[in-house]
């Protein structure tokens, strides 16, 4: 089963823990599931890289900027992990448009729409953009027309995965 991984589910491989519910002890039982083939977008990296900066810069993470450079190695170097590049799908822009009407963070916006096109699941703590998606119907009949079978799963994971079509 492919899973998606939303940007926060990679964060404490960055030796960063900010997220409640997801430590780098969960992220390594995860990687190493066999169950699921994980799937990220270098979007990700982008995202919790600039993030780490911020934090940094704001002394709210007490790491060293080494510790940011090996997580992105962590990531880009993992076997487990597979990676999506966003830029691939430049062309989709009609229904990335779609999304970015109900949802302000063009970010969330793309990694929702990737996982919907190569996935089985897709693992997000941001359920305001589960609940936005689940209310446009232009955005239900792409998933019907592309993924029908496709799931979101929130937080620590450990509650059942959803259609998004429910």
């Amino acid at each position: 089963m492919k899973l998606f991984l939303d940007s926060t589910y990679l964060i404490p491989a960055f030796n960063v823990d900010i997220t409640e519910g997801w430590s780098k002890k969960d992220l390594k039982n995860l990687i190493q599931n066999e169950i699921y083939e994980l799937y990220y977008c270098d979007l990700s990296l982008f995202e919790i890289y600039t993030k780490c900066m911020k934090l940094l810069i704001q002394n709210k993470l007490n790491i060293k900027i080494e510790e940011i450079q090996n997580g992105l190695q962590s990531i880009i170097n993992s076997s487990r992990l597979i990676r999506i590049n966003w830029w691939e799908h430049i062309f989709e822009t009609d229904i990335l448009l779609s999304f970015k009407k109900i949802h302000n963070d063009s970010i969330d916006c793309i990694l929702v729409y990737l996982a919907i096109v190569n996935c089985d699941i897709f693992a997000t703590f941001d359920d305001t953009l589960i609940k936005k998606v689940k209310k446009e119907e232009i955005l239900k009949d792409f998933i019907k027309e592309v993924n029908p079978q496709f799931k979101y799963w929130l937080n620590n994971l450990s509650g059942r995965n959803i259609s998004l079509l429910k």
